[in-house]
């Protein structure tokens, strides 16, 4: 049996967390999540995104992988450690496209990956269907 939500009830904004070393481009992605209605914060490094997420409490966070000090995996790793943030999609967002790293990050508890330069209408796609999901946890 397939759920869809019904189509008379308004769609609540996401959540969102965007965790990028790459000031530019944490900007972009924050500034291009704000056009499709959703709330999003920003910040630039792994210890920051932790203390972010558990007091923003997202539904999604767009964690870049490559960063210095703590790297978007071990971030990964203790954000699936706190059950405040059960049921939070977790997305890599990196340059790395190959087998081996989508293995990596679903190992670490990543949901989903995405390759650099992240298209935003992919990223309007994927955001959409995390929105209607009626599994959504609610606040």
């Amino acid at each position: 049996m397939i759920i869809t939500p019904d189509r008379d009830t308004e769609l609540l904004p996401l959540r969102v967390l965007v965790v990028d070393d790459n000031v530019p481009s944490a900007q972009t992605l924050e500034w291009t999540i704000e056009t499709f209605g959703d709330e999003v914060r920003s910040c630039h490094d792994g210890r920051t995104a932790l203390r972010e997420a558990h007091d923003f409490l997202p539904d999604v966070i767009l964690l870049d992988l490559a960063m210095p000090g703590m790297d978007g995996i071990e971030v990964c790793r203790q954000l699936r450690k706190d059950s405040s943030l059960a049921g939070v999609k977790i997305i890599a967002q990196t340059g790395h496209a190959g087998p081996e790293h989508k293995r990596m990050t679903a190992a670490a508890g990543f949901d989903l990956h995405l390759v650099k330069p992240v298209d935003p209408n992919v990223l309007a796609d994927m955001l959409h269907l995390l929105r209607t999901n009626p599994l959504r946890r609610h606040r």
